[in-house]
Protein backbone atom coordinates (compact mmCIF):
# COMPACT_ATOMS: atom_id res chain seq x y z
CA UNK A 1 0.00 0.00 0.00
CA UNK A 2 1.31 3.43 -0.88
CA UNK A 3 2.34 5.83 1.83
CA UNK A 4 -0.47 8.22 0.81
CA UNK A 5 -3.16 5.53 1.16
CA UNK A 6 -1.69 4.37 4.45
CA UNK A 7 -1.98 7.89 5.88
CA UNK A 8 -5.58 8.15 4.67
CA UNK A 9 -6.46 4.83 6.32
CA UNK A 10 -4.76 5.89 9.54
CA UNK A 11 -6.67 9.18 9.58
CA UNK A 12 -9.93 7.29 8.98
CA UNK A 13 -9.31 4.89 11.85
CA UNK A 14 -8.11 7.74 14.04
CA UNK A 15 -11.34 9.61 13.31
CA UNK A 16 -13.44 6.54 14.09
CA UNK A 17 -11.48 6.00 17.29
CA UNK A 18 -12.03 9.59 18.34
CA UNK A 19 -15.72 9.34 17.54
CA UNK A 20 -16.08 6.17 19.62
CA UNK A 21 -14.03 7.69 22.42
CA UNK A 22 -16.13 10.83 22.66
CA UNK A 23 -19.50 9.26 21.93
CA UNK A 24 -20.18 8.46 25.60
CA UNK A 25 -19.19 12.03 26.53
CA UNK A 26 -21.50 13.46 23.90
CA UNK A 27 -24.32 11.30 25.18
CA UNK A 28 -23.51 12.26 28.75
CA UNK A 29 -23.40 15.94 27.81
CA UNK A 30 -26.79 15.68 26.11
CA UNK A 31 -28.13 13.92 29.22
CA UNK A 32 -26.78 16.60 31.53
CA UNK A 33 -28.26 19.30 29.34
CA UNK A 34 -31.63 17.54 29.42
CA UNK A 35 -31.51 17.14 33.21
CA UNK A 36 -30.58 20.81 33.62
CA UNK A 37 -33.46 21.82 31.37
CA UNK A 38 -35.85 19.69 33.43
CA UNK A 39 -34.43 21.13 36.65
CA UNK A 40 -34.79 24.71 35.38
CA UNK A 41 -38.33 23.99 34.21
CA UNK A 42 -39.19 22.43 37.58
CA UNK A 43 -37.62 25.34 39.43
CA UNK A 44 -39.54 27.78 37.30
CA UNK A 45 -42.71 25.87 38.00
CA UNK A 46 -41.99 25.89 41.74
CA UNK A 47 -41.34 29.63 41.60
CA UNK A 48 -44.51 30.40 39.68
CA UNK A 49 -46.98 32.67 41.42
CA UNK A 50 -50.07 31.12 42.90
CA UNK A 51 -53.17 32.80 44.23
CA UNK A 52 -53.84 32.22 47.94
CA UNK A 53 -56.90 33.23 49.92
CA UNK A 54 -55.98 34.50 53.38
CA UNK A 55 -58.03 34.43 56.58
CA UNK A 56 -59.72 37.72 55.68
CA UNK A 57 -60.80 36.37 52.31
CA UNK A 58 -58.23 38.45 50.42
CA UNK A 59 -56.76 36.84 47.31
CA UNK A 60 -53.01 37.40 47.07
CA UNK A 61 -50.46 36.22 44.51
CA UNK A 62 -47.35 34.64 46.08
CA UNK A 63 -44.32 32.91 44.57
CA UNK A 64 -43.77 29.59 46.29
CA UNK A 65 -42.16 27.97 48.05
CA UNK A 66 -41.71 30.88 50.45
CA UNK A 67 -38.21 30.93 51.96
CA UNK A 68 -38.07 34.31 53.71
CA UNK A 69 -40.79 35.39 56.15
CA UNK A 70 -41.77 38.38 58.25
CA UNK A 71 -44.60 37.67 60.69
CA UNK A 72 -46.40 40.66 62.24
CA UNK A 73 -49.12 41.29 64.78
CA UNK A 74 -49.09 38.02 66.76
CA UNK A 75 -48.43 35.71 63.82
CA UNK A 76 -44.81 34.85 64.66
CA UNK A 77 -45.87 32.05 66.98
CA UNK A 78 -47.67 30.28 64.13
CA UNK A 79 -44.51 30.41 62.04
CA UNK A 80 -42.47 28.91 64.88
CA UNK A 81 -44.99 26.13 65.54
CA UNK A 82 -44.53 25.18 61.89
CA UNK A 83 -40.77 24.85 62.41
CA UNK A 84 -39.97 27.90 60.28
CA UNK A 85 -38.18 30.17 62.78
CA UNK A 86 -34.95 29.99 60.75
CA UNK A 87 -36.76 31.45 57.74
CA UNK A 88 -37.81 34.61 59.61
CA UNK A 89 -35.79 37.62 58.37
CA UNK A 90 -37.19 40.48 60.46
CA UNK A 91 -39.22 41.01 63.63
CA UNK A 92 -41.23 43.65 65.46
CA UNK A 93 -39.50 45.72 68.13
CA UNK A 94 -41.46 43.85 70.82
CA UNK A 95 -39.51 40.69 69.98
CA UNK A 96 -36.06 42.10 70.69
CA UNK A 97 -36.39 44.05 73.91
CA UNK A 98 -38.12 43.62 77.27
CA UNK A 99 -41.51 45.19 77.64
CA UNK A 100 -43.66 46.11 80.59
CA UNK A 101 -46.45 44.09 79.02
CA UNK A 102 -46.30 40.70 80.71
CA UNK A 103 -47.24 39.10 77.39
CA UNK A 104 -43.72 39.71 76.13
CA UNK A 105 -42.35 37.39 78.80
CA UNK A 106 -42.83 33.65 78.71
CA UNK A 107 -44.07 33.21 75.17
CA UNK A 108 -43.00 29.68 74.30
CA UNK A 109 -41.98 30.43 70.71
CA UNK A 110 -39.62 33.18 71.89
CA UNK A 111 -38.15 31.19 74.74
CA UNK A 112 -37.42 28.38 72.31
CA UNK A 113 -35.95 30.68 69.64
CA UNK A 114 -33.76 33.31 71.35
CA UNK A 115 -32.03 34.02 68.04
CA UNK A 116 -35.10 35.93 66.88
CA UNK A 117 -33.85 38.81 69.05
CA UNK A 118 -30.85 39.21 66.72
CA UNK A 119 -32.89 39.82 63.58
CA UNK A 120 -33.45 43.25 62.00
CA UNK A 121 -36.29 45.24 63.53
CA UNK A 122 -38.90 46.20 60.94
CA UNK A 123 -40.93 48.62 63.10
CA UNK A 124 -43.58 48.43 65.76
CA UNK A 125 -46.62 46.19 65.94
CA UNK A 126 -48.94 49.05 64.99
CA UNK A 127 -46.52 50.78 62.64
CA UNK A 128 -44.39 48.47 60.49
CA UNK A 129 -41.77 50.38 58.49
CA UNK A 130 -42.13 49.80 54.71
CA UNK A 131 -38.49 50.71 54.01
CA UNK A 132 -37.15 48.30 56.61
CA UNK A 133 -39.46 45.60 55.32
CA UNK A 134 -38.09 46.11 51.81
CA UNK A 135 -34.55 45.87 53.20
CA UNK A 136 -35.40 42.61 54.98
CA UNK A 137 -36.59 41.28 51.60
CA UNK A 138 -39.14 38.67 52.73
CA UNK A 139 -41.05 36.59 50.19
CA UNK A 140 -44.21 37.14 52.22
CA UNK A 141 -45.48 39.19 55.16
CA UNK A 142 -47.93 37.49 57.51
CA UNK A 143 -50.30 39.42 59.77
CA UNK A 144 -52.11 37.89 62.74
CA UNK A 145 -54.80 40.57 63.02
CA UNK A 146 -55.75 44.02 61.82
CA UNK A 147 -57.73 45.78 59.16
CA UNK A 148 -57.61 44.65 55.54
CA UNK A 149 -56.78 48.21 54.52
CA UNK A 150 -53.60 48.03 56.61
CA UNK A 151 -52.49 44.91 54.74
CA UNK A 152 -53.42 46.34 51.34
CA UNK A 153 -51.56 49.56 52.07
CA UNK A 154 -48.46 47.73 53.28
CA UNK A 155 -48.49 45.47 50.26
CA UNK A 156 -48.78 48.45 47.93
CA UNK A 157 -45.90 50.33 49.58
CA UNK A 158 -43.51 47.37 49.73
CA UNK A 159 -44.47 45.28 46.71
CA UNK A 160 -44.39 42.26 49.05
CA UNK A 161 -47.41 39.94 49.36
CA UNK A 162 -49.25 40.37 52.68
CA UNK A 163 -51.55 37.65 53.99
CA UNK A 164 -53.68 37.41 57.12
CA UNK A 165 -53.51 34.39 59.39
CA UNK A 166 -55.30 33.89 62.70
CA UNK A 167 -54.31 32.24 65.98
CA UNK A 168 -57.95 31.45 66.67
CA UNK A 169 -58.21 29.18 69.70
CA UNK A 170 -58.70 25.48 70.43
CA UNK A 171 -62.45 25.63 70.94
CA UNK A 172 -64.86 27.84 68.98
CA UNK A 173 -62.20 29.32 66.70
CA UNK A 174 -60.19 26.14 66.14
CA UNK A 175 -60.83 25.99 62.39
CA UNK A 176 -59.32 29.45 61.93
CA UNK A 177 -56.19 28.23 63.67
CA UNK A 178 -56.13 25.07 61.55
CA UNK A 179 -56.69 27.01 58.32
CA UNK A 180 -53.80 29.30 59.21
CA UNK A 181 -51.51 26.30 59.66
CA UNK A 182 -52.68 24.90 56.33
CA UNK A 183 -52.07 28.23 54.60
CA UNK A 184 -48.53 28.54 55.97
CA UNK A 185 -47.93 24.90 55.07
CA UNK A 186 -48.96 25.54 51.47
CA UNK A 187 -46.87 28.69 51.22
CA UNK A 188 -43.72 27.03 52.57
CA UNK A 189 -44.24 23.44 51.41
CA UNK A 190 -44.73 22.30 55.00
CA UNK A 191 -48.14 20.66 54.66
CA UNK A 192 -47.05 17.50 56.58
CA UNK A 193 -46.19 19.59 59.63
CA UNK A 194 -49.54 21.37 59.49
CA UNK A 195 -51.35 18.04 59.24
CA UNK A 196 -49.35 16.62 62.15
CA UNK A 197 -50.21 19.55 64.43
CA UNK A 198 -53.87 19.29 63.55
CA UNK A 199 -53.98 15.55 64.15
CA UNK A 200 -52.20 15.84 67.52
CA UNK A 201 -54.61 18.52 68.72
CA UNK A 202 -57.62 16.55 67.50
CA UNK A 203 -56.34 13.49 69.37
CA UNK A 204 -55.93 15.50 72.58
CA UNK A 205 -59.42 16.96 72.28
CA UNK A 206 -60.85 13.48 71.73
CA UNK A 207 -58.98 12.26 74.81
CA UNK A 208 -60.34 15.12 76.93
CA UNK A 209 -63.86 14.43 75.72
CA UNK A 210 -63.54 10.74 76.53
CA UNK A 211 -62.28 11.50 80.04
CA UNK A 212 -65.09 13.95 80.86
CA UNK A 213 -68.11 12.82 78.87
CA UNK A 214 -69.49 10.55 81.60
CA UNK A 215 -69.42 13.17 84.35
CA UNK A 216 -72.87 14.23 85.51
CA UNK A 217 -73.72 17.93 85.56
CA UNK A 218 -74.09 17.88 89.34
CA UNK A 219 -70.54 16.56 89.62
CA UNK A 220 -69.09 19.44 87.64
CA UNK A 221 -68.02 22.09 90.19
CA UNK A 222 -68.80 25.75 89.60
CA UNK A 223 -65.56 27.25 88.41
CA UNK A 224 -64.21 30.68 87.61
CA UNK A 225 -61.13 32.10 85.88
CA UNK A 226 -59.72 35.43 87.12
CA UNK A 227 -56.71 37.67 86.60
CA UNK A 228 -57.29 37.69 82.84
CA UNK A 229 -55.15 39.84 80.61
CA UNK A 230 -57.11 41.86 78.04
CA UNK A 231 -55.24 44.94 76.93
CA UNK A 232 -53.91 45.12 80.51
CA UNK A 233 -53.78 42.67 83.41
CA UNK A 234 -56.94 42.51 85.51
CA UNK A 235 -57.66 41.35 89.03
CA UNK A 236 -60.28 39.09 90.58
CA UNK A 237 -63.08 40.53 88.46
CA UNK A 238 -61.26 40.08 85.12
CA UNK A 239 -62.72 36.87 83.70
CA UNK A 240 -63.72 35.14 80.46
CA UNK A 241 -66.78 33.53 78.96
CA UNK A 242 -66.38 30.61 76.55
CA UNK A 243 -62.91 30.12 77.99
CA UNK A 244 -61.20 27.50 75.75
CA UNK A 245 -59.76 25.19 78.47
CA UNK A 246 -63.13 25.20 80.23
CA UNK A 247 -64.90 24.51 76.93
CA UNK A 248 -62.60 21.55 76.20
CA UNK A 249 -63.34 20.12 79.65
CA UNK A 250 -67.07 20.81 79.64
CA UNK A 251 -66.49 22.82 82.83
CA UNK A 252 -69.28 24.69 84.61
CA UNK A 253 -67.91 28.21 84.06
CA UNK A 254 -70.04 30.68 86.01
CA UNK A 255 -69.20 33.45 83.51
CA UNK A 256 -71.06 31.55 80.79
CA UNK A 257 -74.33 31.90 82.71
CA UNK A 258 -74.20 35.61 83.49
CA UNK A 259 -75.44 38.54 81.46
CA UNK A 260 -72.68 41.04 80.79
CA UNK A 261 -72.87 44.82 80.90
CA UNK A 262 -69.34 45.43 79.71
CA UNK A 263 -68.06 44.86 76.20
CA UNK A 264 -65.99 41.70 75.83
CA UNK A 265 -62.48 41.52 74.36
CA UNK A 266 -62.19 38.06 72.80
CA UNK A 267 -64.53 36.70 75.44
CA UNK A 268 -62.90 38.55 78.33
CA UNK A 269 -64.66 41.13 80.46
CA UNK A 270 -64.90 42.74 83.90
CA UNK A 271 -67.48 41.05 86.13
CA UNK A 272 -69.51 42.90 88.75
CA UNK A 273 -68.47 42.16 92.32
CA UNK A 274 -72.03 41.36 93.37
CA UNK A 275 -72.44 38.79 90.60
CA UNK A 276 -69.27 36.98 91.61
CA UNK A 277 -70.37 36.82 95.24
CA UNK A 278 -73.82 35.57 94.25
CA UNK A 279 -72.41 32.89 91.94
CA UNK A 280 -69.91 31.80 94.62
CA UNK A 281 -67.71 29.42 92.59
CA UNK A 282 -66.39 26.19 94.09
CA UNK A 283 -62.99 26.59 92.42
CA UNK A 284 -61.14 29.71 91.29
CA UNK A 285 -58.24 29.71 88.84
CA UNK A 286 -55.99 32.76 88.62
CA UNK A 287 -54.00 33.67 85.53
CA UNK A 288 -50.48 34.54 86.72
CA UNK A 289 -50.47 37.73 84.64
CA UNK A 290 -52.94 39.26 87.13
CA UNK A 291 -51.92 37.33 90.24
CA UNK A 292 -50.65 40.28 92.27
CA UNK A 293 -53.79 42.29 91.54
CA UNK A 294 -55.94 39.33 92.59
CA UNK A 295 -53.94 39.02 95.81
CA UNK A 296 -54.75 42.64 96.60
CA UNK A 297 -58.43 42.13 95.77
CA UNK A 298 -58.66 39.11 98.07
CA UNK A 299 -57.52 41.24 101.01
CA UNK A 300 -60.96 42.85 100.81
CA UNK A 301 -63.07 41.26 103.60
CA UNK A 302 -66.03 41.26 101.20
CA UNK A 303 -64.50 38.35 99.31
CA UNK A 304 -63.65 36.29 102.39
CA UNK A 305 -67.08 34.69 102.22
CA UNK A 306 -66.24 33.02 98.88
CA UNK A 307 -66.27 29.27 99.47
CA UNK A 308 -63.30 28.74 97.14
CA UNK A 309 -61.22 30.96 99.43
CA UNK A 310 -62.55 29.32 102.58
CA UNK A 311 -61.76 25.81 101.31
CA UNK A 312 -58.43 26.70 99.72
CA UNK A 313 -59.63 25.83 96.22
CA UNK A 314 -57.61 28.50 94.43
CA UNK A 315 -55.09 27.61 91.74
CA UNK A 316 -52.75 29.52 89.46
CA UNK A 317 -52.14 28.95 85.76
CA UNK A 318 -49.55 30.04 83.20
CA UNK A 319 -50.74 32.90 80.92
CA UNK A 320 -51.35 32.25 77.25
CA UNK A 321 -52.77 35.58 76.05
CA UNK A 322 -56.09 35.10 74.27
CA UNK A 323 -55.51 31.32 73.91
CA UNK A 324 -52.86 31.96 71.27
CA UNK A 325 -50.31 29.48 72.63
CA UNK A 326 -51.65 25.97 71.96
CA UNK A 327 -48.86 24.28 73.92
CA UNK A 328 -49.63 26.22 77.12
CA UNK A 329 -53.39 26.00 76.51
CA UNK A 330 -53.29 22.21 76.28
CA UNK A 331 -51.03 21.90 79.32
CA UNK A 332 -53.39 24.16 81.28
CA UNK A 333 -56.43 22.21 80.16
CA UNK A 334 -55.00 18.93 81.42
CA UNK A 335 -53.97 20.61 84.68
CA UNK A 336 -57.47 21.99 85.17
CA UNK A 337 -58.75 18.47 84.52
CA UNK A 338 -56.70 17.18 87.46
CA UNK A 339 -58.29 19.84 89.68
CA UNK A 340 -61.88 19.67 88.47
CA UNK A 341 -62.12 15.91 87.86
CA UNK A 342 -59.25 14.26 89.76
CA UNK A 343 -60.55 10.70 89.27
CA UNK A 344 -60.48 11.06 85.49
CA UNK A 345 -56.96 12.54 85.38
CA UNK A 346 -55.04 10.45 87.92
CA UNK A 347 -52.42 9.49 85.31
CA UNK A 348 -51.42 13.08 84.51
CA UNK A 349 -48.16 14.51 85.79
CA UNK A 350 -48.40 18.12 84.75
CA UNK A 351 -44.68 18.85 84.34
CA UNK A 352 -44.29 15.92 81.95
CA UNK A 353 -47.50 16.76 80.13
CA UNK A 354 -46.50 20.41 79.69
CA UNK A 355 -42.99 19.60 78.47
CA UNK A 356 -44.43 17.13 76.00
CA UNK A 357 -46.51 19.88 74.42
CA UNK A 358 -43.65 22.39 74.46
CA UNK A 359 -41.35 19.88 72.75
CA UNK A 360 -43.94 19.18 70.11
CA UNK A 361 -44.80 22.79 69.29
CA UNK A 362 -41.48 24.63 69.73
CA UNK A 363 -38.90 21.88 70.03
CA UNK A 364 -37.76 22.22 73.63
CA UNK A 365 -39.08 21.55 77.17
CA UNK A 366 -40.01 24.84 78.82
CA UNK A 367 -42.11 24.03 81.85
CA UNK A 368 -39.20 24.63 84.25
CA UNK A 369 -38.77 28.09 82.73
CA UNK A 370 -42.51 28.75 83.00
CA UNK A 371 -42.33 27.78 86.68
CA UNK A 372 -39.46 30.21 87.17
CA UNK A 373 -41.32 33.06 85.49
CA UNK A 374 -44.91 32.46 86.61
CA UNK A 375 -44.80 29.84 89.35
CA UNK A 376 -46.28 27.15 87.11
CA UNK A 377 -49.57 25.35 87.66
CA UNK A 378 -50.19 24.97 91.37
CA UNK A 379 -52.55 25.42 94.31
CA UNK A 380 -52.25 28.72 96.17
CA UNK A 381 -52.63 29.59 99.82
CA UNK A 382 -54.02 32.96 100.84
CA UNK A 383 -53.88 34.47 104.29
CA UNK A 384 -57.08 36.28 105.20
Amino acid sequence: MSKLKTNEVNKKYLYLYQENLFLPWKMLKRGITLVLMIFVMASSADAESQIFTDLHGRKVSVKIPVKRIVALRASLGLVCYMGLAEQVVGVERLEVRPSEWVGSVGRSYRLANPGLANLPVIGNRNRPDPEKLIQADPDVILMGNGDSRLADNLQQKTGIPVLFVDNGDLSGQRERFYNSLRLIGSLCHRQPRANLIISRIDAAIADLKQRTSGIAENDRPKTYISGMNFRVAHGLMGTSAAYPPFMLLGANNIADHLTRKNKMVKGRFELDQERLLAADPDIIFICASGLEIVRQDLQNPTFHQLQALEKGNIFTIVPHYYAASPDTVLAETYYMGTVLYPKQFTDIKISDMADGWYRFFVGTPLYGEMERIFGGFKQLKFKR
